[in-house]
């Protein structure tokens, strides 16, 4: 456990960093009990993150031209009108509950030991260059947002700075092998108003602009069954705690090996996760997502892996499941729906679809409870297990077992 960092309590990141991690897990598996007493009173495993620090493999952090305030901070602090305003540029994660400013972040156990000499680099950077920060509320400044990814498995690293103009890319290129010589470069740009790291356009400054990861799959015996290749653009969607999913896409492989399904209907799959884990154990599987990039990257993530019998669907759970009736014979239904759960129409057709297995993964326990309302009228909670993907968070990640009464 480290010590406490000095942005604690400050940054919006690490909610339970005060608390040893045993401590942060039995609280955790408490809440989820609680918010699933109706359903579930039996026993309920939690599966660690065994190394809590530098388990991220994915960080935004924000550039923002900012009013100066007194530390601590309080947001409802009413400012001297008299005195003029000061203001400072900052480079990190969004101050606790605020969108327009940032702390200037100096230590952090979250990502990577790159993380921060990255940021001091960058800072004297943008200082020695004469760069302005974005500012939020006047849309003024240049640099804007950073984006960062390593492959945990493979070592290799994305580094993406977007911007609302042109910078002197060289001397960024410079800063950041300084750092990370290895790093894949990237610029993008975002005029936009929305506060996201969304490109309008991305070039390569240097290297490619993907990096590639790999999740190894074992047997409950521990002994390695299968090695799933994604390739992971700067937009891609990829769980963020590589071995931690590891151990989940391990769990949810070997349930499906027990139930034997024919097909698998993977609803709410992103790019595919699950149904690549489980492509050599079914003869179909049918991965069903609304998020078009997502599709494209399960469909290129396949071929990379020799996988033919993945199907994508870029559509809406409840618009393909009306189009696509369920057929129940010999099948299995993933659900991995967002924080928001499913549509009450996904939710009702797969209620009365009469699969026989149904998994689902929760990263809401709230919308999971919700969810569980309809889809208990026809099937039975038989197994819930949590998965701490998010240490120091309070987020927690559900994996519940229902079969058919």
């Amino acid at each position: 456990m480290p010590n406490i960092c000095k942005h604690f309590n400050v940054c919006g990141g690490c909610a339970l960093l005060h608390l040893p991690y045993e401590e942060q897990l039995g609280k955790k598996q408490a809440r989820l009990q609680e918010i699933l007493k109706d359903f579930w009173s039996g026993p309920l495993p939690l599966t660690r993150t065994d190394t809590p620090q530098y388990f991220r493999n994915k960080v935004e952090l924000g550039f923002c031209h900012q009013p100066i305030w007194k530390e601590p901070f309080d947001k409802k602090a009413k400012r001297d009108k008299t005195q003029p305003l000061e203001f400072e540029q900052t480079l990190g994660f969004k101050l606790k509950g605020r969108w327009d400013r940032a702390v200037d972040i100096e230590e952090c156990c979250l990502f990577d030991e790159h993380l921060i000499p990255l940021l001091q680099a960058l800072r004297a950077w943008a200082k020695k260059e004469n760069l302005a920060y974005y500012d939020h509320r006047r849309h003024t400044g240049v640099l804007r947002h950073l984006m960062l990814r390593v492959g945990k498995n493979t070592g290799q690293a994305l580094v993406v700075l977007f911007v609302t103009d042109d910078v002197p890319e060289a001397s960024f290129v410079d800063a950041v092998q300084s750092v990370w010589p290895q790093a894949n470069i990237l610029l993008a740009v975002n005029t936009g108003l929305a506060d996201t790291a969304a490109p309008e356009s991305l070039r390569v400054l240097k290297g490619q602009d993907f990096i590639t990861e790999k999740i190894i799959l074992s047997a409950p015996d521990g002994q390695k069954e299968r090695e799933v290749t994604f390739k992971l653009s700067p937009q891609s969607f990829f769980q963020t705690n590589t071995q931690t999913a590891q151990k989940m896409y391990s769990r949810v492989r070997a349930l499906v090996k027990q139930m034997a399904p024919k097909v698998i209907y993977d609803l709410y799959g992103g790019a595919g996760s699950f149904s690549l884990s489980c492509a050599d154990l079914c003869q179909k599987s049918l991965c069903v997502e609304r998020v078009a990039p997502a599709i494209y990257n399960g469909i290129e993530n396949a071929k990379i892996n020799g996988v033919s019998h993945v199907q994508f669907f870029c559509a809406k759970v409840e618009d393909f499941v009306k189009q696509h009736p369920i057929d129940k014979r010999d099948a299995l239904i993933i659900l991995d729906p967002p924080r928001s759960g499913m549509h009450p129409k996904a939710a009702k057709a797969v209620a009365e679809s009469g699969v026989e297995n149904i998994l689902y993964i929760s990263c809401n326990p709230v919308t999971l409870a919700a969810d569980l309302k309809v889809l208990t009228q026809t099937y039975n909670l038989t197994a819930v297990e949590a998965f701490d993907f998010f240490p120091h968070s309070e987020h927690i990640e559900t994996l519940v077992q229902l079969r058919l009464k």
